[in-house]
């Protein structure tokens, strides 16, 4: 039997175990379903996902997409897997490259380029409720954890070696394992990476907003699931029950002790086993509880993972396995985050919720099939985003078809490629990097960006891709915090996109913006012959990765006319400012 074969088999089999309970679960708890591709013969499919997708537009009368040139397709590429831009010489060969299979190169290219692992790491931080510091409500206590840092390093590693979603996982969940390889030990800091309340709360506040935060992330990141709602009461909307939620406190009881003073005053732990505690409250325990999982999402008792003793390897092995635990739903929750990145939006446009009170998806056929896809490739990511990448959908050009937006303004069926503001940190890196000065060197100590007194400038020897910046929660960095960078006290499964006044200002006023652009002029000046039209083009292909039509021609050397240093600079800034910088097509 094929491996292929032998997944569909186990599906089917599951499927045939829930037949009695399947109508009464939420599409998210139901088994996986394995749906045929059928080729329609459609010249315009290049691979199942089109199938889906196509099937879909042809319901509401819609039409996709012819693909985008060859400019756009390359920035598209390099924004979505590294947030590098390509150099002169790369745009070059990939726009002469007449082969066939120039473009599926390119992703195999770019998928083996170390800076995938820092552009992906990036976004699975969002989900980890990342930060260096504690967190702490009073700043001055918020003090750095020094050996944090190295969590961001670990996966980096697992993006760039391709390690297999299931044990990325479970090495999260096993934090006092010593059966790691190095290079990915400390993943093991994930449960920690949660903020603390200050030093002078009553511990026994301190040890469950610990629990709290430990449950909810694990709910949220893995399954997509509000776990944190049940902790006073039985989930209102979806199947969880209060003690269900105290069982999952067990998981991690023993993960850390709960230092038992308040500002020198020393005060007892009230609760020292795992207990129900009732509308939430530590001063009223219920009954005690053993550690075990969500019930609807359990095909065996918990003793099925917990039998070698090892709670938090209990916990691991449950959310992994595709047969008797949530195995099938964890594959679901990453192939959607996959999607949403990829797409700006989702399959399940909730990509942290997926309960009843969360998105449906717009092709569940896909989602499953994408998710069986993952299971079947031994959870391996780097498939996931070959078949996204490769798909006549991804591939799409930007439309703004007045017709179809009235049918489907938001984009939903995917009848084209919507464009996508880039995040925060890849803003600024590419700043550094179309001016010349971005430090490309990986891994290592973050930069400091301050304290709770002062946030640090950005200066030169700060000027390393933003993955590095020291993740402070008490200090907003300059530059960031116009974009949209995410409150790191809890998991955010996607980001605001807004761009507002003060992004606005920043382009027009920011000392920071006027110091790149003058590095800019100077990389044009050493990269271009004393041409304006030379000049122009060159900035224009370093900055957007494509060439400049007449109009942006006739523009740029009625600003450059005289062939001053400070028009050029001029020039620079206005290239910086364009709106097409931020947003990819």
């Amino acid at each position: 039997m094929t491996p292929k074969a032998s997944i569909i088999a186990i599906v089917a089999s599951v499927q045939l175990l829930f037949a009695n309970a399947v109508e009464k679960l939420h599409w998210s708890l139901s088994p996986i379903k394995s749906a045929a591709v059928n080729d329609s013969g459609d010249p315009w499919i290049k691979n199942p996902i089109d199938q889906f997708v196509l099937a879909k537009l042809k319901e509401n009368n819609l039409q996709p997409q012819p693909e985008a040139d060859r400019y756009t397709l390359m920035r598209r590429l390099h924004a979505g897997l590294t947030g590098i831009l390509p150099d002169l010489e790369e745009i070059e060969a990939f726009i002469n490259n007449e082969s066939d299979s120039a473009y599926s190169e390119l992703v195999e290219d770019l998928l083996e380029d170390p800076h995938y692992g820092e552009k992906w790491a990036r976004h699975w931080l969002d989900v980890a409720r990342y930060g260096e510091s504690d967190g702490i409500l009073t700043v001055n206590e918020d003090r750095i954890r020094q050996d944090a840092w190295k969590y961001r390093d670990a996966v980096i590693n697992s993006f760039n070696n391709d390690l297999p979603f299931d044990l990325f996982v479970k090495y999260q969940l096993s934090p006092r394992s010593d059966n790691i390889s190095p290079e990915y030990r400390e993943l093991r800091q994930f449960i920690h990476l949660g903020t603390r309340l200050q030093n002078n709360a009553d511990p026994n506040d301190r040890q469950f907003h610990r629990l709290n935060d430990m449950v909810s992330t694990t709910g949220s990141a893995f399954l997509g699931f509000t776990f944190g709602c049940a902790r006073c009461h039985d989930h209102p909307v979806d199947p969880m029950s209060t003690e269900e939620y105290y069982q999952f406190t067990a998981l991690f009881f023993d993960q850390f002790n709960e230092n038992p003073i308040a500002s020198s005053k020393r005060i007892p732990l009230r609760i020292t086993e795992p207990k129900v505690l009732i509308n939430g409250d530590w001063k009223s325990p219920g009954k005690s509880v053993s550690p075990g999982f969500l019930k609807v999402m359990m095909q065996r008792s918990a003793d099925h993972w917990l039998s070698e003793g090892n709670k938090m390897e209990g916990l691991g092995n449950w959310i992994t396995d595709t047969v008797n635990g949530s195995g099938q739903l964890l594959a679901r929750v990453i192939v959607n985050r996959i999607w949403h990145h990829h797409f700006g939006q989702g399959l399940v446009n909730t990509p942290n919720d997926f309960g009843k009170i969360g998105s449906d998806p717009t092709h569940p056929e896909l989602l499953d099939w994408l998710s069986l896809e993952l299971i079947e490739n031994d959870w391996k990511l780097s498939h996931i985003h070959k078949l996204i990448l490769t798909s006549a959908t991804y591939t799409q050009r930007n439309s703004s078809s007045p017709e179809y937006l009235t049918i489907d303004s938001d984009n939903r069926l995917l009848w084209h490629k919507k464009p996508q503001r880039l995040e925060a940190e890849i803003i600024r890196d590419r700043l550094l990097d179309v001016a010349g000065v971005l430090k490309k060197d990986m891994h290592g100590k973050s930069t400091p960006v301050g304290d709770y007194k002062k946030a640090l400038p950005d200066l030169p020897k700060s000027w390393r891709r933003s993955i590095y910046l020291q993740a402070h929660r008490s200090v907003h960095h300059p530059t960031l915090s116009l974009f949209n960078y995410p409150d790191s006290s809890a998991s955010v499964g996607a980001r605001s996109t807004s761009t507002g006044e003060s992004s606005t200002l920043f382009s027009l006023n920011s000392k920071f913006l006027w110091t790149l652009s003058e590095h800019f002029a100077e990389r044009i000046k050493k990269e271009s012959t004393e041409d304006p039209k030379d000049r122009i083009e060159k900035a224009y292909m370093m900055a957007l990765s494509r060439p400049p039509n007449e109009e942006e021609i006739t523009i740029g050397k009625s600003i450059l006319e005289g062939q001053d240093d400070v028009n050029l600079i001029r020039f620079c800034h206005l290239i910086f400012g364009l709106n097409e910088f931020i947003y990819i097509h």
